[in-house]
Parts: structure tokens; C-alpha cells; sequence
């Protein structure tokens, strides 16, 4: 039987049009067979795979649909999302208990046409939205708990459609109902602590309630310990005890602030001691390792103590760190901030004094010092620091080799005709063959709307298409041909760096980094996240207010945790007359200071 039962074209012409259509010319594949049970309920096998149970699919779906019905109300979920179709059984047994809205989502067109064509679903297609095949996902509803669940049979079907479909929508319920509390922690310098600024602010604009524990300020302290004049295993010593308190600092922080999930940026000062703490307040450890596995080793020694580690590198890293840690380990790379590297209209005084045809922006590693000497010919500029002893190169380091602030860089990047990105290496000269992990400036320059050209890097063809966004060059003279022939070529210049923009903004910022990273520790840790205490925002309440108390709340972000203590701050300024939300907010808070206070402490 493989034509769509009339009730359910109806039903679902209703809601979706076209889309019975679309199921009724899905060929069926082989091994895609229809049964029935003992009492005459039709079966649906796939491969070797049962989609129900052969002998009673109505009482195992009964059962299936109260477990779920109970996760739901231990969630306080509102929606409830169910991966994978099967004949249906299941989700109009969960149909009956679940009064919250309800959405389907079944990936294979093929299991759609043979439920449609079996059974009765009119009810079901009325009651609830179906997804068939594509790659929709949730639309965010404010104020709504959803609940993705697994129907576990589809989980096994050959080929892990339903397996990713699941992921993916849990991944999309991140920003639905669930406003995270999330503390981010910085390293003391180096080229991941500004990624803990863009991190946070990404996760911010996601809607989540973030901090920023900033430790760079003590950088200048843990420079200092070099006075004591100490060799080197003392030295160590001493650093190895200004860690453990600035892992004590951060420890005590997630005691006061009490979050879902601590962030940590490579090379934080967290040892297992203080992971293993943080660990035991409930908070999600998470630790993004932006730099190379093969050179900072220390995780080693912290990635068993984190939830979960996401790199910047496949392969053997992710093997490497999943051989030491029980941890869920995760490809994602850098990225950008769109509100700092962006395009720059630069007047005349600005462009003559960061432009050049050809620069380069970054530290005086070996192999750019010996790389960068074959551009000595042309008008050409460095900048950043690390360049003391590169005497050949003297002449067009700038500044004398001071640190670059993020935003000259940006006017660098936009200043400059032809920007050189060679990735750094301590064990090749030049170019290393056997790069993988993409650095921050590729994005930071393609957001900036600024041309490069980058050294080949194995995990670069999926981000940037060579020759269209980006040039790349796989041998230094390669490097010097590219950065030649596009000086000369500044209309397929201008052409690159706009595409690359436009890639960029649309895969590749801190927003889209941060919405994979927290979808993907909410979808392992929803019924966790949604069963915690949620804090009332400003948007909240005023959905529940009109007139005078809407346009009171409407001056605030929406997003912002809803206390007396933030809205009587905002009245501080305020002259002339109180409004009436205005003045009832003052007497609340003033009740709240003089009477309720001391029973709370």
C-alpha cells in the first residue's frame, strides 16, 4: 500500500501545503516492509530495524508516551518536539497525555508516505505540525520551554539521519525558553583572550545572561614573579602556586554567581582541583582550545575534569584529547566580531599611516621571519610584537615591535592593499605542509572586507573557496607570485574581499560559534537546564503588563534578568514627575529594604 489515505491529504493540505505532494512522490527503496502484529496493527520494518514493537506497537507506544509525558512535566516544557515517525503509534499515545503544543519531525520521506498510506493520522496532522525531510529547524518562541525528544527505534535506522535530525533540532532548541547563565573565563594574555571578550559578548547577544571574568589584569603580577630572580624549576614553582590562587579566584566566583555553564578560554588558569570544584557546584565545565594540541600539551592534565572540549583541530587532536577525557570532544573554529572587524572609511592621514601594498599583522615567529624577507622589495609594512633580533626585517617593522591594539589592526587590515596571513610554526620555515587549523585573523580579515592572502591550511576548503574569497598559497613563492598579481588586479581584489565578507557574516562570527557551542551542551543537557529555577526577564513581565507598565519595561533589553534592584537603578536620574509603574516600583523595593530583607539574611 503506498497511496496517502485521503483523511490524512486532507489534514495535511490544511497545514502544509504542497508537502503531500512531496511524500506521495518519494519512491519506497527496498527493504522497507510492511507487516502486521497478531491483532492486525500494521508494522513498518526498515532494514533490519523494527520501527515498534511486533507484537503489541499500541501498549509500547502507551508506555513510550507516559515516560515522555512525565519528562515533559518535570521540565515544565510547553512544546515538545519528537524525532522520528515510525507508523505514529507512539506520538498519538503522547498526543493524549501532552497538552503543550507538539511538532514531528521525521527526515525520510519514505517512512511519511508509508505511515500516511497505512494508518489513520487526520487526528494526529491536526493536532500537531509534521516536518518531513529538509533541514528546518525550531523557530524560537519567546517564553516557550521546548523538549526534544527521541524515538529510539529511528535512532538505529542505517545511515544516522535521524541521529543528526536529532542533534540539530535539540542544537535549535538552545535559544527556545532557556536563558543560560554563563561565566566566561579568560586566559592572562595571549591569542585566546581576546576570543573570551568575543565569546562573551556572542553569547550575550544570543539572549544568555553572561560574564566575563577577565584575568588579563593580573598578567602584569605574574610577569613580575621574573624580580625574585628565582631558576628556572623555582620559577616554575612559583608560577605553578600564582595559578592555583587564580584557579581558587575562579572557583570562588562560580560560588557567588552560581552558573549553568563556566566557559574557559585556552590557557585559563584552571587545574583539576579547581575543575573538579566548579564541577561539584553543578555549573557545565566547558573549555574551547584554540590553540595547537601540539604545542600547548597542557590539557593533558585538565581535559578529564572539563564536560566537554572543543578545538580548532580534527583528526588526531580530537583523538589525542578523547584517549585522556571522557569529555564530549568537538571540532569548531575561530571566528570573528562583526561589530569590531568590519569595513573602515579611512581619511588621508589614516591610510598613510597604516597603509602599505603589501603588510603583515602578528608576532615575529621563526619561520615569518625567514618567510617575510622575500617581500623586502616591495612597499611593505609589519606590525605586532616578538621581532627583537629580526635585523634584516628592521626597517619595515613598525614601532619599533609594539603590541598592535585590536582596533588598528582593523585600520591595518582595511589600509593595507594586499594583506599577507601566514600562520605561525615553530618546526618549519615558511609554509608548513602539514597546517590544519585555521588562526583568528582569516576570519578577523574577511569580516574586516580586507584581501589576503593565506598559506593552504587542511581545514580551510570548507570555510573559504581558494581563488574566489581567498587567495592561497601552497609554497612561499607562491605567496610572493599571489601578492604581486593581485596588487596589479585591484578590481578581482575588491571582488575576492567582498565575497569573503559576505561568507563570513553569513558562517563564520562568534554569534554562530557560540549557537553551535551552547546548542550542542543543551541538547546533551536539556532536561538538566530546563528543570533549574528560571529568573523572569524584563520581557517577561511586560508581555504580562500593557499601557503605562509596557512602556515603563519597554526602555530596558527584553533579555535582561527581571529584579527590583535593576529596575529602581535605571529611576535614579529621573526628574519630574513618577509615573505610575514608576512609583509602585519604588515602594516595592523600598518595602523590600526596610521589611523582607533581614528575613533573608
Amino acid at each position: 500500500m503506498s497511496v496517502m489515505r485521503e483523511e490524512n491529504r486532507c489534514a495535511l493540505a490544511a497545514r502544509v501545503p504542497g508537502l503531500a505532494e512531496r511524500i506521495t512522490a518519494t519512491a519506497i527503496p527496498a527493504g522497507y516492509t510492511l507487516a502486521s502484529a497478531p491483532a492486525g496493527a500494521p508494522l513498518l520494518r526498515v532494514g533490519e530495524v523494527p520501527l515498534q514493537h511486533q507484537t503489541d506497537p499500541l501498549q509500547d507506544a502507551a508506555r513510550w508516551a507516559r515516560r515522555a509525558a512525565e519528562r515533559l512535566a518535570a521540565v515544565g516544557a510547553t512544546r515538545a518536539v519528537v524525532v522520528g515517525l515510525g507508523l505514529g503509534y507512539h506520538v498519538e499515545a503522547l498526543a493524549e497525555r501532552f497538552d503543550g503544543a507538539l511538532v514531528v519531525v521525521e527526515p525520510d520521506l519514505a517512512i511519511c508516505r508509508l505511515a500516511l498510506a497505512t494508518r489513520d493520522l487526520s487526528g494526529l496532522l491536526t493536532r500537531a505540525a509534521l516536518v518531513a525531510g529538509g533541514d528546518e529547524t525550531l523557530e524560537s518562541r519567546a517564553g516557550e520551554r521546548t523538549c526534544v525528544l527521541a524515538y529510539a527505534p529511528a535512532l538505529l535506522i542505517p545511515g544516522g539521519a535521524h541521529r543528526r535530525v536529532l542533534e540539530r533540532w535539540q542544537a535549535s532548541a538552545a535559544g527556545s525558553g532557556l536563558r543560560l547563565k554563563i561565566l566566561v573565563v579568560s586566559p592572562l594574555y595571549g591569542g585566546s583572550w581576546p576570543i573570551a571578550g568575543y565569546a562573551a559578548r556572542a553569547a550575550h547577544r544570543l539572549g544568555h545572561e553572561v560574564q566575563l571574568l577577565d584575568l588579563s589584569v593580573f598578567h602584569d603580577s605574574w610577569s613580575a614573579l621574573e624580580r625574585f630572580g628565582a631558576g628556572r624549576a623555582r620559577r616554575r614553582e612559583l608560577e605553578g602556586r600564582f595559578a592555583e590562587v587564580l584557579a581558587t579566584g575562579v572557583a570562588a566566583a562560580v560560588e557567588a554567581t552560581q552558573p549553568d555553564v563556566v566557559l574557559a578560554l585556552a590557557q585559563a588558569p584552571l587545574g583539576p582541583a579547581a575543575l573538579a570544584e566548579i564541577g561539584a557546584s553543578g555549573a557545565i565545565r566547558v573549555l574551547w582550545f584554540v590553540e595547537d594540541f601540539r604545542l600547548l600539551t597542557y590539557w593533558r592534565d585538565v581535559a578529564a575534569h572539563y564536560d566537554y572540549v572543543f578545538t580548532i583541530q580534527e583528526g588526531e587532536c580530537l583523538q589525542a584529547i578523547g584517549a585522556v577525557s571522557d569529555a564530549r570532544v568537538s571540532y569548531l573554529p575561530c571566528g570573528f566580531d562583526p561589530e569590531i572587524h568590519r569595513p573602515l572609511t579611512l581619511g588621508p592621514a589614516e591610510q598613510a599611516a597604516y597603509g602599505s601594498d603589501i603588510g603583515f599583522v602578528g608576532a615575529g615567529y621563526r619561520n615569518r621571519r625567514l618567510a617575510l624577507r622575500a617581500f623586502l622589495d616591495a612597499d611593505f609594512r609589519i606590525w605586532g610584537s616578538d621581532w627583537t633580533g629580526a635585523h634584516d626585517l628592521a626597517r619595515v617593522v613598525q614601532r619599533g615591535g609594539a603590541r598592535i591594539s585590536t582596533e588598528e589592526a582593523v585600520s591595518i587590515f582595511n589600509a593595507t592593499r594586499v594583506n599577507l596571513n601566514l600562520h605561525s610554526s615553530t618546526y618549519h620555515d615558511g609554509i608548513d605542509p602539514r597546517g590544519d587549523f585555521v588562526n583568528p585573523r582569516t576570519f578577523e580579515l574577511a569580516g574586516s572586507g580586507a584581501f589576503q592572502v593565506v598559506d593552504a591550511r587542511a581545514l580551510l576548503p570548507p570555510l573559504f573557496t581558494a581563488g574566489t574569497e581567498l587567495a592561497v598559497a601552497t609554497t612561499l613563492a607562491e605567496m610572493r607570485a599571489l601578492a604581486g598579481y593581485y596588487l596589479a588586479h585591484a578590481d578581482e581584489r575588491a571582488a575576492m574581499a567582498a565575497c569573503a565578507r559576505r561568507r563570513a557574516l553569513a558562517e563564520h562570527t562568534y554569534g554562530h560559534r557560540l549557537e553551535t557551542l551552547l546548542g550542542a551542551v543543551v541538547g546533551r543537557e536539556q532536561d538538566r537546564l530546563l528543570s533549574r529555577g528560571r529568573t523572569a526577564t524584563v520581557g517577561d513581565v511586560a508581555r504580562c503588563g500593557s499601557g503605562s507598565l509596557e512602556r515603563f519595561l519597554g526602555r530596558f533589553d527584553p533579555t535582561t534578568p527581571f529584579t527590583l534592584d535593576r529596575v529602581v537603578a535605571s529611576l535614579a536620574e529621573r526628574e519630574g514627575q513618577l509615573e505610575d509603574p514608576e512609583a509602585i516600583f519604588l515602594f516595592l523595593h523600598q518595602f523590600d529594604e526596610l521589611y523582607l530583607r533581614e528575613y533573608r539574611t
